[in-house]
């Protein structure tokens, strides 16, 4: 949708004070997909996010037009192509100095304390949940609760083996993988969509 722009609504703005009015596009006009296609799950394919990877390069690997990154950001619900985006080596190193100081700093400040949740095996033997393998031989997600630290260190004792204080790096590294996995619109969805958006936006609904 290379008019992507044109089709936002405008209004007359004298800027100058002047009597002399200029038209203006309102690029912060948001909108929102009525259609159920934003509901399916079949419409849309796994895509985990590389490094050098940018919304308009994914757009122009996928759609074939770079100027379908908007798609890539909106089903995603990414507002800042920046800051919501992942970060790779360097960046995402640079990123936790400038918030902690430090890397050691970040690996030595705990975010949060969590204790994870146990069964019993055969032998009546407690196991960290997040080491239960499944009768399929498929691992079971691992399964945690938040606590406080007086929590945490009364509990301590007995959860010695599946307690632990997830550090400021660590949680840091998760949100950054999170961020890596999005959801890309099946290429055939495209124009229904597009003319879906160019109709609000002309309408200015």
């Amino acid at each position: 949708m290379s008019n992507y722009f044109s089709y936002f609504p405008t209004s007359k703005h004298d800027i100058k004070n002047d009597g002399n009015g200029v038209e203006l596009t309102n690029i912060l006009r948001r909108f929102k997909i009525d259609s159920e296609l934003s509901s399916k799950a079949e419409v849309f394919y796994n895509y985990q996010i590389q490094d050098g990877d940018r919304p308009d390069t994914i757009a122009e690997k996928y759609y074939g037009n770079p100027k379908y990154a908007w798609l890539v950001l909106h089903f995603n619900n990414i507002e800042d192509a920046i800051f919501d985006w992942p970060l790779f080596g360097n960046s995402f190193e640079n990123n936790i100095i400038g918030k902690y100081g430090s890397i050691a700093a970040a690996q030595n400040t705990v975010h949060e304390y969590r204790i994870f949740l146990t069964h019993k095996d055969a032998a009546g033997v407690k196991t960290p949940a997040k080491k239960r393998i499944a009768y399929d031989g498929s691992v079971i997600q691992e399964r945690s609760v938040v606590v406080d630290q007086a929590t945490f260190n009364s509990t301590e004792a007995a959860y010695k083996y599946n307690a632990t204080g997830i550090s400021k790096y660590d949680h840091e590294v998760r949100l950054n993988d999170a961020r890596r996995d999005i959801s890309l619109l099946d290429v055939k969805y495209i124009e229904t969509v597009r003319d879906e958006v160019e109709t609000i936006l002309r309408n200015g609904v």
